[in-house]
């Protein structure tokens, strides 16, 4: 019986936890293409990670995926985009094939810089922030 309990003890797959970033964000400049709040969900090692914003909630509705570039006992850092924007907001039509995001979390502070480039434009937005973890 102490046998079978131990191999279905070795069988049974090791549960990774994911780590939740609460982050807060303070874009440089006009910072019109930048979020003030950022959401991701990322499980040590993963490919991917799960990500969360007030632009990503108007244009798409849904978290989305975004894909770890870098990870490491340092940082991780995730790319991302919204892809065929319109935006109407300020009375003329603005469109976008794509918002690039780019986010890095360094994880010993938990400091966020961030940055989005639309697609197809010269200019850029930079922002930082800082994150809580849950």
């Amino acid at each position: 019986m102490r046998i079978l309990a131990l191999f279905l003890i070795l069988l049974t797959p090791a549960t990774a936890t994911a780590t939740i970033y609460n982050c807060d964000i303070t874009p440089s400049g006009t910072g019109d293409w930048l979020p003030t709040r950022l959401l991701v969900e990322h499980e040590v090692g993963a490919p991917s990670a799960d990500v969360w914003d007030p632009l990503i909630k108007y244009f798409v509705g849904a978290p989305m995926q975004a894909r770890v570039v870098v990870e490491n006992s340092k940082r991780v850092t995730m790319t991302w985009d919204i892809t065929r924007l319109t935006n109407t907001q300020r009375g003329d039509r603005q469109y976008t094939p794509a918002l690039s995001f780019r986010a890095t979390i360094l994880k010993p502070s938990l400091k966020l810089v961030i940055r989005s480039k639309p697609r197809g434009y010269s200019n850029a937005y930079l922002g930082q922030g800082i994150c809580r973890t849950k």
